[in-house]
């Protein structure tokens, strides 16, 4: 079972770009997955603006929310999860893709603000 852990602003893009994710996820992702999302970006979310109506829809989604230890900051803790539990990371953070695919990390991104793809090696 495929493990996608979102990003902050990942959770956003329905409601900025008018993206159906869920759905596209449905569409490049060809086998059974999980969608999680860490404890510690909830408050990150709640200041943002459509942070609320965010974290609803990723609850009626069945995203799982976890918690992890927390390492120096947001961006180095979804990478420990990351890596200790082989996820692929969704995320537009343009800092964290680069860390990501450095280190081996799968990420999903959206693309022409259209469509998410799939990018890094399989492992």
């Amino acid at each position: 079972m495929i493990k996608i852990l979102f990003d902050t602003n990942f959770a956003l893009i329905p409601f900025q770009f008018k993206i159906d994710i869920y759905s596209e996820l449905n569409r490049i992702i060809n086998e059974k997955y999980e969608l999680y999302f860490l404890d510690v970006c909830i408050k990150e979310l709640e200041k943002l603006k459509f942070g609320k109506a965010a974290l609803e829809l990723m609850k009626q989604k069945g995203v799982k929310f976890v918690s992890f230890p927390i390492y120096n900051g947001v961006d180095s803790t979804i990478l420990e999860y990351a890596k200790k539990n082989n996820a692929i990371i969704a995320t537009q953070d343009k800092e964290l893709k680069k860390k990501a695919l450095k280190r081996k990390v799968r990420i999903i991104t959206l693309r022409q603000k259209k469509y998410l793809t799939i990018k890094g090696v399989l492992t």
